[in-house]
């Protein structure tokens, strides 16, 4: 018993170190002020909300330079995740969700912090029961102890959402790591389960800027102004939020 638990407290220290656990860069949003495209995407109510989630479970992790696997059984881990999905709404009822790429998030562990830049972000499926986006970004490390770089490389994420009853989802992640040459590092299958803890709403404005002038000029631009409310349509022609 002595043992497995030490070699489970190794596999910990490796999938630390190797792979980035918050995961909210699928879909999440710039905290920094820098110029981006502006991109919305549908999604469909059962995604809409604020969610958390506390354990990430890998299935599968894989060292593509060694070809050793790091984990011999799925291994969960803590996590401290909470993102909100959904923004605008459209005159059908729709959900829009903001996903304006390049974005940056900074993340901080025990080991090290990183800096992740998101530069794309695309739409695989989106069905009434499954939604499946891919994300394209670079990543750099650094030591907490020595504040000297630890690594760059790039990061491509397919995140799979699959509603599993009223306020749960299944998120099912697939991580690969590549050199700043293409190479693949590593490659992850993790899983984890997300709670509903607060009902979509929508947000005109935040850190991001003026969503709903955003929105509208998102659905302009797509000759979809069919699908603004008449006071939007005002609010557009007006020059946006005051």
């Amino acid at each position: 018993m002595r043992g497995k638990s030490i070699k489970i407290l190794v596999a910990l220290a490796a999938l630390a170190l190797f792979f980035s656990l918050d995961a909210s860069a699928m879909i999440g949003s710039s905290n920094q002020a820098i110029a981006q495209n502006n991109q919305w995407i549908p999604v469909p109510a059962w995604l809409a909300g604020t969610w958390q989630t506390r354990f990430q479970t890998f299935l599968e992790t894989y060292d593509c330079k060694t070809g050793q696997q790091l984990l011999n059984e799925p291994t969960s881990l803590p996590v401290a995740r909470q993102r909100t999905i959904g923004a605008q709404q459209d005159a059908t009822g729709q959900i829009w969700h903001y996903a304006a790429t390049p974005y940056v998030r900074n993340v901080e562990t025990e080991a090290y912090f990183e800096s992740q830049t998101i530069q794309k972000l695309s739409v695989l499926h989106s069905h009434s029961n499954l939604v499946s986006l891919n994300t394209l970004g670079v990543v750099s490390r650094w030591s907490r102890e020595t504040q000297e770089k630890l690594d760059s490389f790039y990061e491509s994420t397919v995140a799979t959402y699959i509603p599993l009853n009223a306020g749960v989802i299944k998120t099912d992640l697939n991580v690969t790591d590549y050199d700043l040459d293409g190479k693949p590092l590593r490659a992850s299958h993790s899983v984890c389960v997300e709670r509903c803890i607060k009902p979509f709403v929508v947000i005109d404005r935040d850190e991001r800027g003026d969503l709903r002038e955003k929105f509208l000029r998102f659905l302009a631009e797509r000759n979809a102004t069919a699908l603004q409310s008449d006071a939007s349509t005002s609010l557009l022609k007006n020059g946006g939020a005051k």
